[in-house]
């Protein structure tokens, strides 16, 4: 018996909007719902010849990176560390490909998709803060470590790296419904004040840098709530002032080792000691091989070598900066795709700041995905690796409400 298409789209809508959710038990079940969900593309491009899709110059771009990546990865140094990630990364495209479609096919699937994902950020939180309270949360995980927050995730320390992505998605998808009224406004203040705090508690220091950049950028971009987040940044420093004071676990990581380590033997440096020695291994396999790098999930296993095995931190199953990765494993070929996206985003900024001190109405929606987009390619901070499940499908899960539509 065959499956009619508005039944399947239902069943489909709803197994995306498991994806936040599925994100907090790790990479194994939200990467097989975008699995699905690109299957399920790939099923609806052929039964409904919805071909105009794959003319999108995007997409083709898209297409034509995936093909670099695996022909890469046929000759690369260590064949079974990349080809399957290389083999399988068009999934993430047609995951993205799948979210146009849903948005411009099911009936309320944007409004569904935001109260799944105010749901689960509501929760996740709150399980966080019972952990702060208690020192364990709802299903009994204890902090493992004095000064570090990791709630639902466990050993892992992702939760902040989760919310700053997640949360500015949900900003995105609620700003033109948001009814500034005197409740509505302390309402926000105060869930903005009490997640900055929150991102502040996990102590992760490249999770606290992205979610302030945020911040600021939508302060300067999205005119009506300008003095709302002026007064709310305000209010989180005190709180987080108040924090330090009385945390001093707290107070040794994100003041002092900060400090220590930014402003190291009287000189500034942006990233950490371990961290400046990955990234300079992986500039180095970069000047051997520039045109088309050592291979996805490459550097793991060139770093090894002799000439880039300095010292102990030189080497690491990534360089913890995705620009860097992209030169030392994709080369020139594969960094470009991915700076010229960056340079987009930063020229699409530039216009929406402009825009917004004149009279001509900005898409505020598209305006905070942009800046999303932004924050999770900022090549000034620490980063997991490029290619990792986990990580590739918070990236492009944003990325179908941006994109929106395809011209047919």
């Amino acid at each position: 018996m065959l499956i009619s298409n508005t039944i399947l789209n239902k069943y489909i809508s709803y197994l995306f909007f498991l994806i936040p959710i599925s994100l907090v038990s790790g990479p194994f079940l939200s990467d097989a719902i975008i699995s699905i969900l690109a299957i399920f593309f790939i099923y609806i491009l052929f039964k409904e010849k919805e071909i105009y899709y794959l003319k999108d110059i995007k997409v083709i771009l898209f297409l034509i990176f995936c093909i670099f990546l695996t022909l890469r990865a046929i000759f690369s140094v260590n064949v079974m560390e990349s080809i399957t990630p290389s083999i399988f990364y068009f999934r993430f495209g047609l995951f993205v490909l799948a979210t146009v479609y849903l948005i411009n096919r099911i009936p309320n699937f944007e409004k569904n998709f935001t109260k799944f994902l105010l749901y689960t950020i509501i929760f996740v939180s709150v399980d966080a803060y019972i952990q702060i309270i208690f020192g364990f949360n709802l299903f009994g995980m204890k902090i493992l470590i004095s000064d570090r927050i990791s709630g639902l995730f466990g050993d892992e320390y992702v939760l902040g790296s989760y919310l700053v992505r997640l949360f500015p998605l949900l900003i995105a998808l609620m700003i033109d419904k948001i009814n500034l009224n005197f409740k509505n406004i302390l309402i926000f203040i105060i869930s903005i004040s009490l997640f900055n705090l929150l991102i502040f508690f996990t102590a992760e220091r490249t999770a606290f840098l992205l979610n302030l950049i945020f911040l600021i950028l939508l302060t300067m971009i999205i005119k009506k709530v300008r003095k709302i987040l002026i007064t709310t940044l305000l209010i989180s420093f005190v709180l987080m002032g108040i924090s330090v004071k009385l945390d001093n676990g707290l107070y040794e990581r994100m003041i002092k080792q900060t400090y220590n380590e930014v402003y190291h033997d009287k000189k500034v440096r942006i990233f950490t000691e371990g961290h400046q020695s990955h990234i300079e291994s992986a500039l180095k396999m970069f000047k051997d091989n520039k045109l088309f790098g050592y291979g996805v999930k490459n550097y793991r296993v060139v770093c090894r070598d002799s000439k880039y095995f300095e010292k102990i931190t030189s080497c690491s199953t990534h360089p913890h900066n995705s620009f860097a990765q992209l030169l030392a494993e994709t080369g020139l070929f594969g960094f470009s795709f991915v700076f010229f996206i960056f340079l987009y985003i930063c020229k699409d900024l530039f216009f929406f700041f402009l825009n917004s001190f004149g009279e001509k109405k900005i898409d505020e929606k598209k305006a905070i995905i942009s800046i999303l987009i932004f924050i999770n390619l900022f090549p000034f901070s620490p980063s997991g690796s490029f290619f990792n499940n986990w990580l590739s499908i918070i990236y492009f899960l944003p990325l179908g409400f941006y994109i929106n539509k395809f011209k047919r």
